[in-house]
């Protein structure tokens, strides 16, 4: 019995803990710190890069193309690319459908479309782990299809 009232006990202030931290009331301890606060949160200074990989691009469309990739961690998927000599567009960094929350996989696959027919275009991927660190592969090239069956 002594045990499950201690048990009860703790629990209850374990959630009264919370509570009243997440109203304000503990911040001023100064060894009260959680999540973010106490540093364990990695941003991009000093979170490690994934390693990319594979990149690979599914034969270009008249007005897009599909380009793959691998990373050795779970990133975010993202394609910046423009005319070649520049970069002007971006893609949206890839989110589930359902929850709109960034998927962070292992192969990556984005789609580039709204390109001109017999183009030639330059990319980079793009890969952010959760924790920050940020990777940009090297340019590459792509030349649309043309329309010239038509």
């Amino acid at each position: 019995m002594l045990v499950f009232l201690l048990i009860v006990l703790l629990a209850g202030l374990g959630g009264f803990g919370y509570w009243a931290y997440s109203q304000g009331y503990m911040k001023s301890i100064p060894f009260l710190k959680f999540g973010s606060e106490n540093g364990s949160t990695k941003t991009s200074s000093n979170a490690v890069p994934p390693v990319i990989s594979n990149i690979s691009v599914d034969t270009p469309s008249l007005d897009g193309f599909i380009v793959r990739w691998t990373t050795d961690v779970i990133a975010s998927s993202q394609v910046e690319y423009g005319p070649k000599g520049s970069f002007t567009s971006k893609t949206d960094v890839v989110t589930d459908n359902v929850t709109n929350k960034i998927l962070y996989p292992f192969s990556h696959a984005v789609v580039v479309t709204g390109l001109t027919a017999g183009t030639n275009y330059q990319y980079h991927v793009i890969s952010v782990t959760p924790a920050g660190g940020t990777a940009t592969s090297d340019v590459q090239y792509v030349t649309t299809a043309t329309n010239a069956g038509l």
